[in-house]
């Protein structure tokens, strides 16, 4: 029998689906890692507690304004405030509520911005100026 190009194309898909057969044979030893189960999200809504820092990193001791998500999900402020600054509260959350936080502070400097969500810092940043500094953040619940 002739080896033709159409016959040879045929016995290498065999051959090829005969190996792929015998590798997906089943292992006697049953030696097969078992999967790693994928973690469920977090149940909404929940109860969490929420922590703002501003802390100076150099230059000014106090900023002039700080605004931020409350514990009803509303906007509170806070005038004329010397750092570092800590606001802690806890709030219910559902999925994609979001926090906000914000201020505003005259002179030179850095400053660093933090929202920690029980415990753990889930945004941080830091903000420079030379005459006026001023940063905001968000943070949304997944």
């Amino acid at each position: 029998m002739k080896m033709n190009a159409k016959n040879m194309v045929a016995i290498a898909g065999a051959a090829i689906l005969m190996t792929g057969f015998a590798a997906c044979k089943k292992d006697s030893n049953n030696n097969t890692p078992t999967p790693t189960p994928t973690p469920t999200p977090a149940a909404y809504p929940k109860t969490v507690n929420i922590e703002y820092r501003l802390t100076s990193e150099s230059g000014v001791d106090s900023v002039s304004t700080i605004g931020y998500t409350n514990e009803t999900g509303g906007s509170s402020n806070a005038m004329n405030v010397k750092l570092p600054f800590s606001k802690k509260l806890t709030r219910t959350v559902k999925q994609y509520d979001n926090l906000a936080y914000a201020f505003n502070a005259y002179g030179a400097g850095t400053l660093r911005m933090t929202i920690l969500v029980d415990g753990t810092a889930v945004k941080d940043q830091t903000h420079s100026g030379t005459n006026v500094i001023s940063g905001s953040m968000a943070y949304i619940f997944q």
